[in-house]
């Protein structure tokens, strides 16, 4: 049975993964970008400034606890088993194409997170929003956010978590000997304690956890560097020669590396897949921009720098060879769970520790990213019970959930890696075409809201969004009145 399904998804994967994927986020990437006027450089002092933001509100997180939260999903499996993978598939020169469109990439989330908080709404006292809401609100598409509403739930609740879950168990069996049912059970009860404080509880656990294992994560890899800093020039000509299948070494071709670059830097930054929507729109700001510049800069520090953290790890310390088949520690090259390469890596500054130290950061890279996907996977079934009256049910969703989805975590804990993670990329790419068409449509709003902020930042003032000077339908207007009333008051005030 299990033969059967790697079977069907390989088959379903290489049409979702092929060409048509390649020219949607690097076509679109590329494309926002310039329409954005390269905002990602232009503003790039102002994009990281809007991450530490603070004032959350009763219905609302802040911007800060936003990022994280949405960090949470981003620094996850793919950028360290992920990136060993993409390498091992693409060569060195995938790192180059993962970093190149991580950086277009940050357009489209940049994109897709304004829209999300464009279109929110406030549900039970809390707000939410995500692709289904913009598809309904935005394009009067209801049937079409219906449809977006479950293929997200199935895919975050479902799917997604396969990967991240029997990575972090297949960590500690290699680098400690505890059964993978053992790690899957505390990871599980962790889930469940954490989600069962709804998206406070999320944002407060991301926000202590994420900050921490960025740092450590990255001074490890300096400390690397240092230790190797006179391979470091060989190291760049290697990634930028077989980047375009100048280096047969590698044995990889150029479009293998550019596919296995596009597809870990979508799966590592889920720019638009419409994961960091709902975690985007929950945030309490004075203007969409605003979050929409604080999640593009949350692209650049997952995909450009922690994924490239991983791909020196591994490159600069020889512990991968795509030509050979074995990495420096002996570890035969098809292993598809990609951590041994990292862990290898690891330990050739750490020793012993190396591989408990990857088996860390796993758990804490991993562990964040499923509490993001149970939260975007309950915003996405409470979409569909939205109706005031509809209050009870959606109390009984969310219970349901709690429970359900720490159960499925365990079960994918011991799944077999190749299925893992061939269903994690399933899912993902599903999300991002499902998505990436609301994005599209809806791509003319965000440039006039970016006209708007940066006339207002040019004219000195701390932008918010007016709904009376920028109005589409749709848009919850009283909502946006309510958050902004003070400013709107001073503004005709003057």
């Amino acid at each position: 049975m299990l033969n059967v399904l790697n079977s069907f998804v390989n088959w379903a994967n290489g049409y979702i993964w092929g060409v048509g994927m390649l020219v949607l986020i690097a076509g679109t990437g590329i494309y926002f970008t310039v329409r954005l006027g390269f905002f990602q450089f232009v503003r790039f002092k102002d994009m990281w400034s809007r991450i530490i933001e603070k004032g959350d509100s009763a219905s609302g997180i802040s911007s800060f606890a936003s990022f994280c939260t949405t960090m949470a999903m981003r620094i996850g499996t793919g950028n360290i088993a992920g990136v060993a993978v993409a390498i091992y598939m693409g060569g060195p020169g995938a790192m180059f194409w993962m970093i190149l469109i991580g950086m277009t990439n940050s357009a489209v989330c940049f994109a897709e997170c304004t829209l999300g908080q464009l279109y929110k709404i406030r549900v039970d006292g809390a707000y939410r929003g995500g692709g289904a809401y913009c598809a309904e609100r935005g394009l009067g598409w209801k049937a079409y956010g219906t449809f977006m509403a479950v293929v997200f739930g199935v895919a975050c609740a479902v799917f997604m978590p396969a990967a991240a879950t029997y990575t972090i168990s297949d960590a500690f069996r290699e680098a400690t000997g505890v059964p993978m049912a053992v790690t899957s059970a505390i990871i599980a009860i962790l889930l469940f304690i954490t989600v069962f404080g709804g998206i406070k509880r999320i944002s407060s656990v991301a926000s202590m956890i994420v900050p921490f294992m960025t740092v450590v994560y990255m001074a490890v890899t300096i400390i690397v560097v240092v230790l190797n800093i006179t391979k470091v020039p060989a190291l760049i000509s290697n990634v930028v020669t077989s980047a375009f299948g100048l280096n047969a070494v590698f044995g990889a071709s150029i479009g293998t590396a550019i596919q296995q670059g596009v597809k870990r830097g979508t799966f590592s930054s889920a720019s638009g897949m419409g994961e960091s929507t709902p975690t985007a729109a929950a945030a309490e700001t004075s203007h969409p921009v605003k979050q929409g510049l604080s999640n593009a800069a949350g692209v650049w520090l997952d995909t450009v720098i922690v994924c490239s953290c991983s791909g020196l790890l591994i490159l600069l310390t020889d512990t991968f060879n795509t030509a050979s088949g074995y990495n420096g520690s002996g570890v035969a090259a098809g292993v598809t769970g990609g951590v041994v390469f990292v862990q290898a890596a690891a330990s050739t500054v750490l020793g012993g520790l190396g591989n408990i130290f990857i088996a860390v950061m796993l758990l804490l890279f991993s562990f964040t990213c499923l509490i993001s996907y149970y939260y975007e996977a309950e915003t996405a079934a409470l979409y569909l019970f939205q109706k005031p009256e509809q209050q009870k049910i959606r109390k009984a969703i969310t219970k349901s959930m709690q429970f359900g989805m720490p159960v499925l975590v365990f079960c994918w804990g011991i799944i077999e890696s190749g299925t893992a993670w061939n269903l994690s990329d399933l899912a993902l790419g599903t999300t991002t075409w499902v998505n990436m068409l609301i994005v599209i449509l809806l791509f003319p709003k965000c440039i006039a809201l970016y006209k708007d902020y940066v006339e207002q930042m040019k004219a000195g003032r701390d932008p918010y969004y007016d709904p009376d000077k920028l109005s589409w339908k749709g848009v919850d207007v009283e909502l946006w009145k309510e958050i902004n009333a003070k400013r709107i008051q001073e503004s005709k005030s003057l």
